[in-house]
């Protein structure tokens, strides 16, 4: 897209009389550069200007496409959720209920014992 500081610029180089030929180029490039964007919207375009006011495409580049496997295809790419206070310590507490019932039995310093640490059963 040219801007308007560029377009005018460049008609304070080129003659008067070049800047109707100029106009009818910028107005075609203009559409030219919707319709490339539309098919790549990742990529270059450079643009130079003639002396007799034509404009001339001399960088034309399109960009690589979008990789299929991103990570955001698998997971959103929402913003983290703020927690209201004490959310974290409910969500914990709720997830540590499942660890309650079970009971940790510590072997004695048995010379027969052959555990080599504690022994978790369940006691429901």
């Amino acid at each position: 897209m040219l801007t308007r500081a560029w377009i005018l610029e460049t008609l304070a180089l080129l003659p008067l009389y070049t800047w109707p030929v100029f106009f009818l180029e910028v107005w075609r490039f203009e559409r030219y550069y919707r319709a490339y964007r539309a098919a790549n919207p990742v990529g270059m375009l450079g643009v130079a200007v003639l002396p007799n006011g034509r404009l001339v495409i001399t960088l034309q580049l399109a960009g690589d496409r979008p990789d299929p496997d991103d990570w955001t295809n698998f997971a959103p790419r929402a913003p983290w959720v703020r927690l209201a206070p004490g959310g974290f310590l409910a969500a914990l507490d709720a997830r540590l209920e499942s660890y309650w019932n079970w009971t940790v039995l510590v072997p004695e310093s048995d010379p027969n014992c052959t555990a080599a640490g504690p022994a978790f059963l369940d006691s429901s």
